[in-house]
């Protein structure tokens, strides 16, 4: 690294509003965690309800019982247990329901396969908690056929901003084929929880950054030092190139290493188990055939690049106005107001577009999972690599702006 860059380095990270971030993020990644750990409960065996650590101990117990291959004879097994708990006249009430004694004692240890046979037998758009009721040893083997027909009426659903074309329902059912089968499953309510909160923490990091680079040209300008910057030998090209370096050093080091912290907290309270599962283990119906913590790579990939997205929109800011604070109140409103906008229900573009800014591109999950498409030049792009390229394409495109606006400033 150059004196230059070390030098804007030292500027952008001695400033006591990058030091209040770097614990706005720290008390952020500790508030989610306590707050999910607080949030989560289950009955024992002896009908006594557990939370917190007592109750992620008893779940993870439970679902890494059922770890391994999700074979259709694993399915059957499960329909068969529920069948011969519900038949048993001890288990039932007067309504002829599950006591609530039965249900703890032989139900609530196989929530997680129960819960992927209800999702997956109910109608599309629903969720039927008696499908259950209906299925026998037989039909549960259709598990995998079932699943496919779910994804083909959710592919045929009569949307009101559009409708999925001939092609784009092909390329789906293709990329659902190349999803091997079967699918590995384990106990994965750590993974879920890191995913649950990402966004949102993304938006913090994100904020953080805006304000630690808001004062890298604006500043300058206020203090007055813009004139002695390009009346140097260097401060129209090698000065500005080491504001650049420096600052998507910050974006990049603290947006890896704030998602380091935020990840290690909620999995060292919920258990590493699950890396290894099918991601259909979170979202069935997902097209992509990755694993947990593939799918929590591109996730993670994503968010850098969006919160690189932020640093290069910051840059650009600072570069044309004349103080750090106006940056900040446009960053905070390009960041929090499009979380505002409702989805159009008649216009798929506007959606696109919308998602295409940072504050709804940190939902990396939802897009990864999901079942966006983009089209570019003839060609169907899933909506997730789309975002990455978009945001490196608008990184490349700013930066030129950022260095000529600074450049060709007029010092007066």
């Amino acid at each position: 690294m150059d004196a230059l860059t070390r030098f804007e380095l030292q500027k952008i990270t001695r400033k006591r509003s990058f030091l209040a971030g770097i614990m706005i993020v720290i008390l952020a990644a500790l508030f989610l965690t306590n707050m999910m750990v607080a949030g989560t409960w289950i009955i024992n065996e002896d009908g006594e309800e557990l939370k917190g650590l007592a109750a992620i101990s008893l779940r993870k117990e439970y679902d890494h019982k059922h770890a391994g291959p999700l074979t259709v004879d694993k399915v059957a097994e499960a329909v068969k247990r529920h069948k011969k708990i519900t038949y048993d006249p001890k288990n039932l009430n007067a309504n002829k329901e599950l006591t609530s004694e039965a249900y703890a004692k032989y139900e609530v240890m196989d929530e997680q396969i129960d819960n992927l046979l209800r999702f997956t037998f109910s109608p599309v758009k629903e969720y039927d908690y008696h499908v259950m009721e209906k299925l026998n040893s037989t039909s549960a083997q259709t598990f995998y056929q079932k699943r496919i027909e779910k994804i083909n009426d959710y592919l045929n659903y009569d949307y009101s901003y559009g409708n999925y074309s001939v092609n784009e329902k092909e390329f789906f059912i293709e990329m659902n084929k190349s999803i091997p089968v079967p699918f590995q499953m384990d106990y994965v309510t750590g993974w879920q929880k890191v995913f649950q909160s990402l966004r949102s923490f993304f938006l913090i990091i994100s904020f953080v950054i805006a304000i630690s680079l808001a004062p890298v040209f604006a500043s300058e300008y206020q203090s007055g030092t813009d004139s002695v910057i390009l009346s140097t030998r260097y401060g129209r090209n090698k000065i500005i190139t080491a504001k650049f370096k420096a600052s998507f050093i910050v974006t990049c080091g603290f947006t890896c290493i704030a998602i380091g912290i935020y990840t290690l907290l909620l999995l060292g309270s919920f258990g590493f188990y699950g890396a290894d599962a099918s991601v259909q283990m979170i979202d069935l119906l997902s097209p992509v055939p990755y694993t947990v913590f593939q799918t929590y790579l591109w996730v993670a990939f994503i968010g850098i690049f969006a919160c690189m997205l932020v640093g290069a929109v910051t840059l650009w800011l600072s570069s044309w106005m004349n103080s750090p604070f106006p940056v900040i109140i446009a960053m905070g409103i390009f960041l929090i107001g499009p979380l505002f906008i409702p989805a159009s229900k008649s216009s798929l573009l506007f959606n696109q577009l919308m998602d295409l800014l940072p504050g709804n591109m940190f939902d990396g999950f939802k897009k990864v999972t999901g079942y966006g498409i983009i089209h570019i030049f003839g060609q169907i792009i899933p909506q997730y690599k789309f975002t990455v390229g978009f945001a490196i394409i608008s990184i490349a495109l700013l930066l030129p702006l950022t260095y000529h606006l600074f450049r060709k400033h007029q010092v007066t």
